[in-house]
C-alpha cells in the first residue's frame, strides 16, 4: 500500500509542470490527503507559537509547492472527466467543496480528447 501511494505520488510531481493529460482519482485523493496533512501541522504550529521567520518559509515553501502540484493534479483530473482545465476557476469562485465533488466524479473510462485512461 505504502508504494502503491508514493509511485502515485512521484508519478505526480513528475507531471507537476504540465496540464496536458488525466489524473486518477486515485492520484486526486493522495494529493489532497497530503496538502492536508502537510499543512494542518504548519498551521497548528502558527496558532501555537505565532509567525517565527523560519515557520514563514515553510509555509511559503509548502504554498509555492501546492500551487504548481495541486493545480496539474486538478486539471488533469478535470480533463480525466471529459472537462476542459478551465472548470479550475470554479475552485475560486464557488467554495472548493464544490470543486472537490466535481473532482471525485467518475472519470471517462475510455479515451477521450484529453488522452487514454490513466493508469491506477
Amino acid at each position: 500500500m505504502i508504494r502503491d501511494i508514493s509511485s502515485v505520488f512521484f508519478n505526480g510531481i513528475k507531471k507537476t509542470f504540465t496540464l496536458k493529460g488525466r489524473a486518477s482519482k486515485k492520484e486526486y485523493v493522495i494529493f489532497t490527503v497530503l496538502e492536508f496533512l502537510i499543512f494542518t501541522p504548519l498551521l497548528i504550529i502558527e496558532r501555537k507559537y505565532g509567525r517565527t521567520d523560519l515557520l514563514n518559509i515553510a509555509i511559503a515553501f509548502a504554498a509555492i509547492i501546492h500551487l504548481f502540484i495541486y493545480t496539474s493534479v486538478n486539471v488533469r483530473r478535470l480533463h480525466d472527466c471529459g472537462l476542459s482545465g478551465w472548470w479550475y476557476l470554479l475552485n475560486f469562485i464557488l467554495s472548493p467543496f464544490i470543486f472537490l465533488i466535481l473532482c471525485l466524479i467518475k472519470g471517462d473510462k475510455n479515451k477521450n480528447k484529453y488522452g487514454a485512461p490513466p493508469e491506477e
